[in-house]
């Protein structure tokens, strides 16, 4: 997370520690009203917080209880968003067809929303690209398509910018350069007709060890997981994952069911089986970002459903953005 040097992150936790292992120690079961938007809105923060209890309980033998983790999760997304405020702007190109009124106007507009995040290079036409280096640039935003082959990113925009190209430009401020392809035609089954959640994890968890991308311990991994805290986010979505990372590369597998099965507290009909890479040193926050986001959205995950192609999927998760993880 890049967050082990965070001092504030450290006197937090030490503050909450000793309390919150007595009031487990003694049953003190403290209600956590936040724990379902923790959950669905900071997953990677919430990880966090549950690996925290596993060291707890290695070091006290006490189980920390779900509300607890929540609370300690709080301390490790305010950790995150300290980080993300540490973290030089990206440099950004503004290409126009002409006119230099629509370029400033973009080029305020670009400032006004985006501020300490983006610092914008200058601005150029269309015909001026060849004479251009782009060696200190980390992508374009262009009001014209823009068929000529740049070594960065292009995002295409109105010059009176909308809602649209906000979030195109923010995903691009949020996400690494490179390309990650997560989403792996392989580990894509649709239409399964699956009854419980042990049935669904076991299931992935083979097709994923056939792959030779696992072991067969990563099963036991995912329902050991699954007993600390459901995956289960509400909207007909899971997000099962192991315990800890079993990998050597960062993928997902993804499940849908012919009908919904019951998930701890919830309805569940599409299941996507978190990966991520042993002693992983990539910044995924984006990723877990924009993978809540997506299964949040009932449109997105209803069109999901009725898929029965790998391309398909494809296809939605295209739509919900101009997503680059996606080759």
């Amino acid at each position: 997370l890049g967050i082990t040097d965070d001092n504030e992150l450290k006197a937090g936790l030490a503050l909450h520690i000793k309390p919150a292992i007595n009031r487990n120690r003694y049953g003190m079961n403290l209600r956590n009203p936040m724990l379902s938007a923790i959950k669905e809105n900071y997953p990677l923060a919430f990880e966090a917080g549950v690996i925290a209890g596993i060291v707890i309980k290695e070091q006290t033998g006490i189980d920390i209880h779900e509300n607890e983790i929540g609370y300690l999760a709080l301390h490790f997304g305010a950790a995150i968003e300290r980080r993300k405020t540490e973290r030089p702007p990206k440099r950004c190109l503004i290409v126009c067809a002409s006119g230099a009124g629509s370029a400033q106007l973009l080029r305020e507009k670009l400032r006004s929303r985006f501020a300490k995040r983006l610092e914008i290079v200058g601005t150029a036409d269309y015909c001026s690209l060849d004479q251009l280096s782009f060696e200190s640039i980390d992508f374009v935003v262009s009001t014209v398509p823009i068929k000529k082959d740049l070594p960065v990113p292009v995002l295409k925009v109105h010059t009176l910018l909308g809602g649209g190209d906000f979030t195109k430009i923010d995903a691009m401020l949020e996400e690494n350069r490179e390309q990650l392809n997560f989403l792996k035609p392989e580990l894509v089954f649709l239409q399964q007709d699956l009854e419980t959640k042990e049935d669904v994890i076991r299931f992935l968890g083979q097709q994923v060890a056939e792959t030779g991308l696992a072991s067969d311990s990563l099963t036991d991994s995912i329902f050991e997981r699954e007993a600390i805290s459901p995956t289960s986010f509400g909207n007909l979505t899971a997000i099962p994952h192991p315990l800890v990372p079993q990998t050597d590369t960062t993928f997902w597998a993804v499940c849908t069911l012919k009908k919904p099965i019951d998930w701890a507290d919830k309805r569940v009909q599409f299941v996507c089986l978190l990966c991520v890479e042993k002693e992983s040193k990539a910044d995924l926050q984006h990723m877990y970002k924009w993978l809540g986001g997506m299964l949040d959205d009932p449109a997105a995950v209803s069109r999901l459903l009725k898929c029965t192609t790998y391309q398909e999927v494809l296809r939605v998760f295209r739509d919900k953005r101009s997503a680059p993880f996606f080759r």
